[in-house]
């Protein structure tokens, strides 16, 4: 008989994108993430190249009609983009602007513009639901801290840093490797 498998035993691994320079995108990751490049070559006669970053694999195919999204300057909700989670944003940041990171929005950025509100005043996020057993008060109380910043990649990939408190009983993100510790960041 066959073990059973749930949803649940299925893991997040692999994000296929076109890009217009296959070796750009390498760069990027290689030289900022330490991602490594685990395959190289064509696919469906398109070059491609798979690198394993933060536990999963990014595939890369140039595309001669891809047309990159808009841009630093000219997009401002970042609402496509890939999220990775940081153990401290702080290092993060500094390690990754050291290896020529250019960043759009820093957790500074986001504070300063939740205090400016967005059109006619409102706030710029507004939580009509939270999951149990998290609870507003608890997120006043500073019990979850979730802070983000924004950098963009080659083709206006935007690539965004979480940096995540949630107490022990709210289980929703992933916890780091055991061995990822802040102060040990490559740099």
């Amino acid at each position: 008989m066959a073990a059973e498998v749930k949803c649940t035993d299925a893991h997040f691994i692999e994000v296929s994108m076109p890009c217009t320079d296959v070796e750009l995108q390498e760069a990027f990751w290689v030289d900022l993430f330490d991602a490594k490049v685990i395959f190289r070559g064509r696919m469906n006669g398109q070059r491609f190249s798979r690198i394993i970053v933060a536990g999963v694999s990014l595939v890369f195919r140039e595309d001669a009609d891809f047309q990159p999204p808009p841009g630093p300057e000219q997009e401002f909700e970042f609402r496509r983009h890939l999220g990775l989670r940081v153990p401290d944003m702080d290092v993060a940041i500094q390690v990754l602007r050291d290896r020529g990171a250019h960043f759009v929005l820093t957790p500074d950025d986001v504070r300063r513009l939740q205090s400016l509100g967005g059109e006619e005043g409102q706030p710029l996020l507004e939580v009509d639901y939270i999951a149990s057993p998290l609870t507003a008060a608890r997120i006043a109380r500073g019990e979850f801290k979730h802070e983000v910043a924004i950098l963009v990649a080659p083709d206006n990939v935007w690539v965004e840093l979480n940096e995540i408190r949630q107490p022990s009983d709210v289980r929703w993100y992933s916890s780091l490797p055991p061995d990822w510790v802040a102060s040990e960041c490559p740099s």
